[in-house]
């Protein structure tokens, strides 16, 4: 083992730590609907992760490397239930303009064919 290997590993530890806290950040802005800044995050969350995976991990490196990935898996799942919710709300949501503006149109309807009977 060279002397350069403790630092990179040093280093990589860190970026496992930043690669949880990135994914924790990303979760803080889908729970707030904080789309675009969610969408930045995961972008560069998407950047470390291959910047993580450019080099095997040491065998020093993982066991942090694996509780970080335990981690960031079990937020991610969360991210998707979110993200389902999310999708659910917005699809009712939807289903409601279009029941109100059907609802608006008859009305409008029967008003139109009302007033045309009136002598």
């Amino acid at each position: 083992m060279n002397a350069a290997t403790p630092e990179l590993s040093a280093s990589r530890v860190g970026d496992f730590g930043r690669l949880l806290q990135l994914t924790e950040r990303l979760k803080g802005h889908l729970e707030r609907a904080e789309w675009g800044a969610a969408a930045e995050l995961e972008l560069e969350r998407r950047s470390l992760v291959e910047h993580v995976f450019d080099v095997a991990p040491a065998a020093t490196e993982l066991p942090v490397l694996t509780a970080t990935l335990r981690e960031v898996v079990r937020i991610n799942d969360e991210l998707i239930g979110l993200a389902e919710h999310r999708r659910r709300a917005i699809a009712r949501d939807l289903d409601m303009l279009v029941v109100g503006r059907d609802a608006s149109r008859a009305y409008g309807e029967v008003r139109r064919n009302q007033a045309g009977r009136r002598p």
